[in-house]
């Protein structure tokens, strides 16, 4: 198991050397400088890492079964919510979720944006989901959305 720990903090490098790269006259050719954005494959190895099962991730996300499965197994794209509501769950940290909605296309988080910074506040504290509604609703903010009132 460690080496698949090894294999994902692989994923993790150094965008401000990429950013000079990309800064260059010649797009880099080298594939394995860039991330692998397979959604199935990076919650897997997140699973993996931290010894998690999917089913119990997609309970604390409150999150319907079957979507839950789709979502991290790549067979379905989901809201933003969605995903913020699964590293909230799965107790990501801040870097691993921003990694998260890159791969997912979903945007990353920005301090600036008052919702936004509600969220990043949520998941550096190790606030659950059920936590992070009751923050955000005391703030004002419209929480994240699970999706319980359109099933």
């Amino acid at each position: 198991m460690s080496s698949s720990k090894g294999d994902l903090n692989k994923k993790h490098l150094d965008t401000r050397l990429m950013h000079e790269k990309l800064k260059g006259d010649f797009f880099p050719e080298d594939w394995k400088e860039f991330l692998e954005d397979d959604v199935r494959d990076f919650f897997d190895a997140l699973l993996i890492e931290t010894k998690q099962r999917k089913s119990d991730i997609i309970r604390k996300a409150n999150l319907s079964r079957v979507y839950g499965y789709q979502l991290m197994e790549g067979r379905r794209r989901g809201k933003r919510d969605y995903y913020l509501l699964i590293a909230l769950a799965m107790s990501l940290d801040l870097k691993t979720t921003q990694r998260m909605l890159s791969i997912t296309q979903s945007g990353a988080l920005h301090p600036l944006i008052k919702r936004d910074a509600a969220v990043i506040f949520a998941i550096n504290h190790g606030y659950d989901c059920f936590k992070t509604y009751d923050f955000m609703c005391s703030l004002g903010l419209v929480p994240l959305d699970d999706g319980s009132e359109n099933e």
